[in-house]
């Protein structure tokens, strides 16, 4: 999905966005809404990068947004091959988002990550964020513009572009239904201590666990440049099909990611991400 890994939370927003996104169906009157998500992902996704082992997961997402605009969330990952953890990632997130002008779109958010021990996940280094984002609709094309302080053990700067297109494929059911099919682009920069650590971690004499098929994976992560210098990151490319009703929105997501050449010396491929995601709006 167009935000990735690092801060699930913002799946709210896509949830939120595609209840009315479409001019087909009615937008309703700002209300307070309880949103509940269960999200299946083939890989975990921060930023396009990956693991060196392929880390599928579960997600499950509950998020409570007011008329105010203040919102509040809380999610947790289950990594399919996590072992005897029941939670590898545990997430509280605070924000608040306010509609500018009739076109342009401001939200700003806390997020609290809590992960379990020896977490295999790129981002274990990081278990706070501060977001902030823009978005513009030019009625032909979305954009936004996000940028994500992220601190704990480490600190990183992420800064974001991205530009999609909603597109109504028509309805099953008239009036009461509708196919959404959303593509778009997200160019990240950043900094790299998280990435730092990651390879510190991976190399304490009780490492990362090991995936039995690492051996045929081009994936061993090494520093390239100084880890506090500012580079493009990923180039993501993301489709979104869905199945839209009332109250609940059904989607497949597909995302391709190229990794910036300073993010490691071996020459990885690009990425490929499945997410298969039901949400529930009250």
């Amino acid at each position: 999905m167009s935000r990735g890994y690092i801060l699930f939370t913002l799946t709210f927003f896509i949830a939120l966005r595609a209840f009315s996104q479409i001019d087909s169906i009615e937008v309703e009157p700002k209300r307070n809404t309880i949103t509940l998500a269960g999200i299946y992902g083939n890989n975990a996704n921060y930023y396009g990068q990956t693991a060196e082992q392929k880390l599928p997961y579960f997600l499950s997402n509950a998020a409570l947004s007011l008329k105010s605009g203040l919102f509040f969330s809380v999610g947790s990952y289950k990594l399919v091959n996590a072992g005897g953890s029941l939670i590898s990632e545990l997430d509280l997130t605070a924000g608040f988002e306010h509609q500018l002008t009739k076109k342009l779109n401001g939200s700003f958010a806390y997020s609290r990550s809590i992960f379990a021990k020896n977490s295999p996940l790129l981002g274990a280094a990081n278990q706070n964020t501060i977001s902030a984002s823009l978005a513009y609709d030019l009625s032909f094309i979305k954009t936004g513009f996000n940028t994500y302080y992220a601190f704990g053990t480490q600190r990183d700067l992420f800064l974001s572009f991205t530009a999609s297109k909603s597109l109504n494929l028509g309805s099953i059911s008239r009036d009461k239904d509708f196919i959404s099919f959303e593509p778009g682009l997200e160019l990240v920069g950043g900094t790299l201590h998280y990435l730092e650590e990651y390879i510190v971690r991976r190399d304490r004499v009780s490492p990362i666990p090991t995936d039995p098929l690492f051996r045929n994976r081009e994936m061993n992560y090494t520093m390239t440049r100084n880890a506090s210098s500012f580079d493009m990151i990923s180039y993501n490319m993301n489709f979104l099909l869905g199945y839209n009703r009332q109250n609940y929105l059904l989607e497949a997501g597909w995302q391709v990611s190229s990794l910036g050449k300073n993010v490691s010396e071996t020459k990885q491929k690009p990425r490929s991400f499945f997410n298969l995601s039901f949400y529930y709006q009250f």
